[in-house]
């Protein structure tokens, strides 16, 4: 799995992912019972999945390497995925459909009644590159971004499930009754309950873990912890020389005790320009505390494909606002800074209290109101002592 890079897939890649999943599945017994021409096989799958991936509400993933080969690729639907998709399947499969449909009306039967869930329906790694965890890191992808909404997933393996496969390693069971086509074409119904991200508290505050490196822990705050201005005055500036990183690193680490300063990590800050707009983020800094970018707060929170193929100029507005919202310890709504500018370097990047990101951003001297409240969310490693 080394220098694998899971992302969303990109709409130009389409076909090629289509392709590529067909060849997966060429020899898949399941595949070879609904297909039964093995001249027809691979065109017939492919289409089929071409109808999947321009479906709307489709999530799609690609494992990509250094060299920006396409080697892996996993496609998941929502359970209310409009209909319309099956008229689609139709027409791809041509001859096929009644195979296909005939799959579609079992899955609705042994689905869960409940809802809303997202279901895999495709993943599959290159021959030359399997075992090499690649298929684990397209799941934890997608499982990792849907604990946080609190969404579970099912699928339909066409292998037998023993518990000790990817499957089981990732929480999944077996749910309903087997999906039975005929001798050798038989679905296995599995069912994941969304995982609970971990929480800890340290230093008097409630943190998320976004993510553990052996003893090392990613945390963020899970509330807005103060309102205050990203930098004093309005001019330009960034995260290296703002008032919010001074802060955050001199009055507010030393309000922790000696024994919880021990464990708070330095911490090399890369700072990457505005995607969106190129404005310039300043140095590299090294930090015990800080605010998270833009990047990483799509990384951690959620990633739509919005951040490098955007719906509009201004916002990250997409199914992940929940995740992001933050709230004081009040319960009452705040905007929250990162740390990326925003058009400018006046402007600073924030997420609104609806959870958006806000990509062109606020003026980093923007201080709170009754009306306006805006503030920090502090992030930093810290190293786990102990049994906590």
């Amino acid at each position: 799995m080394k220098d694998i890079t899971v992302r969303p897939i990109r709409p130009e890649e389409i076909d090629n992912v289509a392709y590529l999943i067909a060849t997966g599945y060429d020899d898949d017994i399941f595949f070879k019972w609904v297909v039964e021409s093995d001249e027809d096989r691979h065109k017939t799958v492919t289409n089929y999945y071409k109808a999947y991936l321009h479906a709307k509400g489709c999530v799609a993933h690609v494992a990509e390497t250094p060299s920006k080969e396409i080697v892996g690729a996993s496609v998941w639907l929502p359970h209310d995925v409009d209909q319309s998709i099956y008229d689609d399947i139709d027409m791809a499969a041509g001859m096929y459909a009644s195979r296909f449909r005939a799959v579609a009306d079992k899955s609705h039967y042994s689905e869960p009644p409940m809802e809303p869930f997202y279901q895999l329906v495709g993943i599959v790694v290159n021959k030359e590159a399997q075992g090499l965890g690649i298929g684990a890191a397209l799941l934890k992808y997608q499982l990792d971004q849907l604990d946080v909404l609190g969404i579970p997933t099912y699928l339909e393996a066409s292998t037998p499930y023993n518990g000790k496969g990817i499957y089981g390693k990732f929480g999944y069971q077996p749910v309903g009754e087997l999906m039975v086509f005929s001798n050798t074409a038989v679905l296995y119904p599995l069912w994941r309950p969304a995982q609970k991200k971990q929480a800890v508290s340290f230093g008097g505050y409630n943190w998320q873990v976004l993510e553990r490196c052996g003893d090392h822990l990613l945390l963020l705050s899970e509330h807005v912890i103060e309102l205050g201005k990203y930098h004093e005055v309005y001019e330009k500036i960034t995260w290296e020389n703002s008032t919010i990183r001074k802060y955050l690193n001199d009055s507010f680490y030393h309000s922790f005790t000696s024994s919880e300063k021990s464990q708070i990590l330095e911490t090399q800050v890369m700072n990457n320009d505005n995607p969106w707009f190129v404005t310039d983020s300043g140095h590299t800094t090294t930090d015990k505390i800080f605010l998270l970018s833009i990047g990483e707060a799509v990384k951690y929170l959620g990633d739509s494909g919005e951040l490098k193929n955007p719906r509009n100029k201004y916002f990250i507005d997409d199914n992940f606002n929940p995740v992001r919202k933050a709230t004081l310890t009040d319960k009452s709504p705040a905007r929250w800074f990162l740390r990326t500018p925003g058009n400018s370097s006046n402007f600073v990047s924030v997420v609104t209290v609806e959870g958006k990101i806000s990509v062109t951003g606020d003026f980093v001297n923007r201080s709170s109101s009754e009306l306006f409240q805006v503030g920090v969310r502090p992030a930093m490693w810290v190293k786990k002592e102990g049994n906590e």
